[in-house]
C-alpha cells in the first residue's frame, strides 16, 4: 500500500479512472456518429475511419488533465457548481491541447472542429454524472464498510489516530483502538479489564478490515496466532511504522531505526540500474526541449531583470548534489543584490523585503526556476528528486535531525514529493516533515512516481498548494 497510488488508483479510484476512460471513448463515437448522420449516409464503417491510434492516446490525455484539475479529489465530488467548472475547465484544455497539436503536427488525422465541439459538449455531463454516481453508489458505501484497529500504547498510535480524525478521502472513518493489551494463559485483558472475547472474535463481530500492531507481539503468543489466523483470512495486518508511511506517504523518523531502512522493502531493488538510465535519458532530452521552447521566454525575462535593476541576471549558489558533491544552481535573480549582506544565511519569507517587485512576478509564475533546465541538462540534478538545499542549512539540519544525510544518496530535482505536499518547510517541524517525505520518495522511486509528482506539481502550481 503506497500512499502516491492510493491517492490516484485505489481500487475505488481505478473503477472512477476506468470509467472516464470508457466515457471519453463514448462521447468520442457520439460526436462522431451525430456528425456523420447529418454530413453523410449514417454507416459504421464511416465511423471507424475517423478512429486512429493517434486519436486513441489523443483520448488517453483526458484523464491526465482531469487529475491535474483534481477531479480525482473527492473533496470536490459534493460541489456540484465547482466540480462542473472542473470538469468543463479540464474537457475545454484537454480539447484545445488535442486541437493544437493535430493541426500543427499530425494534420493527415485532425479530427475536425465539428468533432471535438460535440465531443466536450457529451462529456462534460457525461463525466459529472459519473462522479455523482460514484460518489452515491461507491464511496458512501466505502466508508461504511471499512473500518481499523490498532492494537499498541506506542506515541506513534497518538499520530495515527490524528491523522484519521483529521480526515482524509481514502482513510476509513470508522477507527478501534486498544492502547492496553495483556495476556496469562486463558485470560486477555483489553484496556485494563478483563475480556470476554478474544482479538479475533472482536474482528469478526465489528467487521474490522484492517489490523495496525504497534507493540512488540512476541510476548503475546495467543495475539500472535490470531494474527496470524486473520492474515490467511484476507484481514489486512500492518506494523505502525509502514501503516503511518503508507497513510502519509513520509517515514516516521521519530519511531524507526537504522534496520528498518535495511530491511524495508524486501526482495526489491533498490534504485535499480534501468531505473537510473531511463531517468538520465529522459532528464537529458525533456531539459534539452525545455531549453530551447523556453529560450524566448527566458531571454524575456532576463531583459526586464536586467532593465529593473542594476543586478545580474542570474542569481548562482552553491547547494549540495548526490553524494553531497557541491554544485552550482541557477535561477534568476529575485532579490536585491548581496541579500544577504547583513543577515547571513537566511530563508526567504512570504513577504520579504528583499525580494523585488519583480522577482514576486517572477516566484508566483515560477519563472526564475527556468534557468535550472541547465543544471538538469549538466546532470547535476533531475527533473524528480529531493530540493538541493545550501550547505549551511544541510550542515544545521544534520546536528538534529537522525538519518539526514540519507536524503543525499539520489541526485536532487526541481520538483520532489516533499514540494507537492502542503506543509510549511519554514516552521520549526519543517526540516525533519521534509526529510521525511524525501526519504519516502526515496524508497519509493520509480518512473511511475517521478510522473505523478511532475502531474501533481502541475496542479500544485495551477491551485496554489503545496510549497
Amino acid at each position: 500500500m503506497k500512499t502516491f497510488i492510493n491517492s490516484f488508483i485505489n481500487e475505488k479510484k481505478k473503477l472512477l479512472l476506468i470509467g472516464d476512460i470508457l466515457l471519453v471513448f463514448i462521447a468520442f463515437f457520439l460526436a462522431v456518429s451525430l456528425k456523420v448522420a447529418v454530413s453523410e449516409d449514417f454507416s459504421f464503417k464511416l465511423i471507424m475511419a475517423k478512429v486512429d491510434w493517434m486519436v486513441i492516446l489523443w483520448m488517453l490525455l483526458y484523464p491526465i488533465i482531469f487529475y491535474i484539475f483534481e477531479l480525482y479529489n473527492q473533496d470536490i465530488f459534493k460541489k456540484n457548481t465547482k466540480l462542473i467548472l472542473y470538469i468543463s475547465s479540464a474537457v475545454l484544455i484537454a480539447t484545445g491541447i488535442i486541437a493544437l497539436f493535430s493541426y500543427l503536427f499530425i494534420p493527415h488525422i485532425i479530427i475536425g472542429r465539428t468533432i471535438l465541439f460535440l465531443h466536450s459538449v457529451i462529456t462534460i455531463p457525461l463525466i459529472f454524472f459519473w462522479r455523482k454516481i460514484f460518489e452515491r453508489v461507491f464511496l458512501k458505501e466505502h466508508a461504511k464498510q471499512d473500518k481499523i484497529l490498532v492494537i499498541g500504547n506506542s506515541p506513534i498510535v497518538n499520530d495515527i489516530e490524528s491523522i484519521i480524525q483529521k480526515g482524509n478521502d481514502i482513510i476509513p472513518n470508522s477507527l478501534t483502538v486498544i492502547r492496553e493489551y495483556s495476556e496469562n494463559p486463558g485470560t486477555v485483558y483489553i484496556n485494563g479489564s478483563t475480556s470476554s472475547k478474544s482479538i479475533l472474535e472482536l474482528i469478526t463481530d465489528r467487521k474490522i478490515s484492517t489490523v495496525v500492531v504497534a507493540d512488540n507481539i512476541k510476548d503475546f503468543p495467543l495475539l500472535k496466532k490470531q494474527l496470524l489466523d486473520l492474515k490467511f483470512r484476507g484481514i489486512t495486518i500492518y506494523d505502525a511504522p509502514y501503516f503511518y508511511e503508507a497513510l502519509t506517504g513520509k517515514v516516521p523518523i521519530a519511531y524507526i531505526k537504522d534496520s528498518w531502512f535495511l530491511f524495508r522493502n524486501q526482495g526489491e531493488k533498490f534504485n535499480s540500474l534501468t531505473y537510473r538510465k531511463i531517468k538520465k535519458v529522459c532528464d537529458a532530452l525533456l531539459a534539452l526541449s525545455g531549453i530551447i521552447l523556453s529560450l524566448p521566454l527566458m531571454l524575456l525575462c532576463a531583459v526586464a531583470i536586467k532593465l529593473s535593476s542594476k543586478s545580474p541576471v542570474f542569481f548562482k549558489q552553491e547547494r549540495l548534489g548526490q553524494n553531497e558533491k557541491p554544485f552550482t544552481l541557477l535561477k534568476f535573480r529575485t532579490m536585491i543584490d548581496n541579500a544577504e549582506k547583513d543577515t547571513g544565511p537566511k530563508w526567504a519569507d512570504k513577504n520579504d523585503s528583499r525580494i523585488t517587485k519583480l522577482g514576486k512576478f517572477l516566484r508566483t509564475s515560477h519563472f526564475d526556476e527556468l534557468p535550472q533546465l541547465f543544471n538538469v541538462l549538466k546532470g547535476e540534478i533531475s527533473f524528480v528528486g529531493p530540493r538541493p538545499i545550501r550547505k549551511y542549512f544541510e550542515d544545521e539540519n544534520a546536528k538534529s535531525i537522525p538519518f539526514y544525510n540519507l536524503r543525499h544518496i539520489v541526485r536532487p530535482g526541481i520538483t520532489g514529493w516533499a514540494q507537492v505536499q502542503y506543509f510549511d518547510p519554514r516552521a520549526e517541524t519543517g526540516p525533519l516533515e521534509r526529510l521525511e517525505y524525501d526519504l519516502y520518495y526515496i524508497q519509493n522511486q520509480s518512473i511511475f512516481f517521478d510522473l505523478f509528482i511532475i502531474l501533481k506539481t502541475v496542479q500544485t502550481i495551477l491551485f496554489r498548494k503545496g510549497q
